[in-house]
């Protein structure tokens, strides 16, 4: 019981300070510490459990108090973003800041207005402990959906080095471990409010059938034969800019990297090359497809990110090139970013002043790629891996592994790189299938099906990896876990409100 006494002499100690900044600074720096790259996922049930608690404990709720807490978080979670502009000079910058300004005064809307609901419909406390966190769970849903969706950083997140508590993700998904998060918050508020001795048991049966599933093991994975697929990753350091970028120069590192690298790895079977290696029009580039053809054999293929202009539609696109440097398949991003690589309603009024490239179209066929004999690999584009896509999902079930191309460039020296290699392994683990995992600046990845990093190129280094993949066959369980979460919470809000009305 000494864990609980430190959170309630903590809680007492910031329950007596008498300004409500102090307590909102406080709580949201906790919170950031909970994320990646730090993930100590205490400070995170530790800083909604102390803000809810002053929430409670005071004679009147404080919704600017509440704005407030929600606001300061995403601002310092989101403010990564920001670097993206940073090369373009002071305009861009100030664009920047604009952008990740309203976009976290939009999450904290949500958050706000989902507490500010269940503070006005249900006026006992003791449902309040339970609704108010799981109405963190609504918001994590409706970001998945909302203006083409930015589910970044779901409550999932802070166990993302918690190889134990990852295996629940193929029976619980991103989603429904975030809801245990939240549940366990609840739990902890009702225990420190109420002083009742029965929820520490109840917390540490959670805690024991949490751990449970670390003992699980995915029968399902087989290998087939002894025989492997050789993978080259290339990781260049090299930084892309808003206003210039010369095509030809980083062809050259590009080109220089995968001969090094290739003279001490001959049997390379697959060479990936990031998203936005070669930012032109590929198609129809003859002369530029036969020098990249050029560094492989027959027995090679070569994955290129590059752009794809097609009846006046500019598409993000994955090329599978080979050694006669034909194109044999390709893939378009179908999840743009949202402020980067298109914005809604204004895109030509934006694209005429700014050379921002915010008018991409969005691909509409979800693939797999054949990678080598009968090894098939579900391509991923950026950011398109935080998403619960139904169609995505559906390929990743078929497939072996999950080969993802991204330029983390833009974010810099910062923390924006490794919070995305984090929920990029979040959805990997979910459907149990490695995530190799491609950028130009860090950080270059190869990670199990368990969440488990076996090799990785740190930010800003330069290098490659070569990774012998065992060939094997898993089938995942493949559960529409979204689905369920959603019917879940709404059967606990619907319990909750009659609970109300019978009480009446």
């Amino acid at each position: 019981m000494k864990l609980w006494s430190v959170v309630l002499n903590l809680n007492n100690l910031l329950s007596s300070i008498s300004r409500p900044s102090y307590l909102i600074i406080i709580c949201s720096v906790l919170y950031i510490f909970s994320l990646p790259p730090f993930g100590i996922s205490f400070f995170y049930y530790l800083s909604f459990v102390i803000f809810f608690l002053n929430i409670l404990n005071s004679d009147v709720f404080f919704k600017k108090k509440i704005f407030y807490f929600f606001l300061v978080t995403q601002l310092v979670t989101l403010s990564w973003i920001i670097q993206s502009f940073y090369s373009g000079g002071t305009g861009y910058l100030f664009l920047g800041i604009i952008l990740v300004s309203i976009l976290s005064l939009f999450v904290a809307f949500l958050h706000y207005s989902a507490t500010i609901l269940i503070l006005t419909f249900y006026k006992q406390k003791l449902l309040l402990i339970f609704l108010l966190p799981l109405g963190l769970s609504i918001v994590e849903l409706l970001k998945e959906f909302i203006f083409g969706g930015f589910p970044w950083n779901p409550s999932a997140i802070i166990y993302y080095k918690n190889i134990w508590i990852l295996k629940s993700l193929p029976y619980l998904g991103v989603y429904g471990l975030g809801l245990v998060v939240h549940l366990i918050v609840g739990l902890m508020i009702y225990f420190l409010y109420y002083k009742n001795k029965i929820i520490p048991s109840v917390l540490l049966a959670l805690s024991i059938i949490f751990y449970f599933f670390g003992f699980i093991e995915n029968n399902n994975i087989k290998k087939t034969e002894d025989e492997t697929l050789n993978i080259l990753l290339i990781q260049p350091n090299l930084y892309e800019s808003l206003v210039e970028f010369d095509v030809l120069k980083n062809l050259e590192k590009y080109e220089q990297l995968t001969i090094e690298a290739l003279s001490k790895s001959p049997k390379t079977d697959l060479i990936i090359w990031p998203e936005g290696s070669l930012p032109i029009d590929l198609n129809n580039r003859v002369g530029l497809l036969s020098r990249v053809s050029s560094l492989i054999n027959e027995d090679q293929k070569i994955i290129v990110g590059s752009s794809a202009i097609e009846e006046d539609q500019l598409f993000n696109r994955l090329y599978v090139i080979d050694h006669q440097g034909k194109i044999i398949d390709f893939y378009d991003k179908q999840k743009l970013v949202l402020f980067g690589e298109y914005i809604p309603f204004i895109k030509p009024l934006v694209s005429k002043f700014l050379n921002l490239g915010m008018n991409y179209t969005p691909g509409h066929v979800q693939k797999t790629l054949n990678l080598h004999k009968d090894i098939n690999a579900v391509p991923m584009i950026c950011f398109e891996s935080i998403f619960n896509n139904q169609s995505i999902n559906k390929e990743i079930c078929g497939s072996d592994m999950v080969i993802q191309i991204s330029n983390d460039s833009w974010f810099g020296k910062w923390y924006g790189p490794h919070q995305h290699l984090a929920n990029s392994l979040l959805r990997s683990v979910e459907f149990q299938k490695p995530l190799i995992r491609s950028t130009p600046s860090g950080i270059t990845s190869i990670v199990d099906h368990s969440g488990k990093i076996i090799q990785t190129i740190a930010s800003n280094k330069k290098g490659y990896l070569y990774y012998q993949h065992p060939i094997t066959k898993n089938q995942s369980i493949c559960s529409s876990t979204l689905n369920s979460v959603m019917v879940l919470l709404f059967f606990i809000f619907l319990f909750s409100f009659l609970y109300v009305r019978i009480k009446k």
